[in-house]
């Protein structure tokens, strides 16, 4: 469901390069409209115990990020936005927390900035799923070397 958002936001975003501007705003809102869905699928499956809290602190979270990053570069903001959303949105196990997540998504920002740089086709296609990536990467380290 990420992936479908994400590239509902790159589909709006060369949409709207040419002159079909009502078309692009019906991709963008399907593209807006999975966000709360994306993120109320990861609660719902790492279990939390307050999904639907953390579900909307995770559409907050990812407003606050998207919204600044995305005006200057929009898969640079939306790997950010996910990333911080995700954080809020999985459940935190005996093992996790949140810096180490929070590290863990400014790496995966940093990886994507430096992938737009050398290779920017890869850079639109292949940062989508990192962010999720990088929040199991996260939990993972700590639960085996911390």
């Amino acid at each position: 469901m990420m992936l479908a958002s994400y590239l509902m936001f790159l589909w709006a975003l060369v949409v709207a390069a040419g002159d079909e501007t009502t078309f692009a705003g019906g991709i963008l809102g399907v593209g807006l409209g999975l966000v709360p869905a994306v993120f109320a699928v990861a609660a719902w499956v790492s279990q939390h115990p307050h999904a639907l809290g953390a579900t909307l602190a995770a559409c907050g979270f990812w407003l606050l990020v998207v919204v600044p990053l995305g005006i200057f570069n929009l898969p640079l903001g939306l790997v950010a936005g996910f990333g911080v959303g995700g954080i809020a949105a999985f459940r935190l196990g005996p093992h996790a927390d949140r810096k180490s997540r929070l590290v863990a998504i400014g790496l995966t920002v940093l990886y994507t900035m430096a992938l737009q740089v050398l290779f920017p086709a890869i850079a639109l296609f292949g940062s989508a799923p990192l962010p999720f990536i990088a929040i199991a990467l996260a939990d993972t380290y700590r639960e085996r070397y911390v």
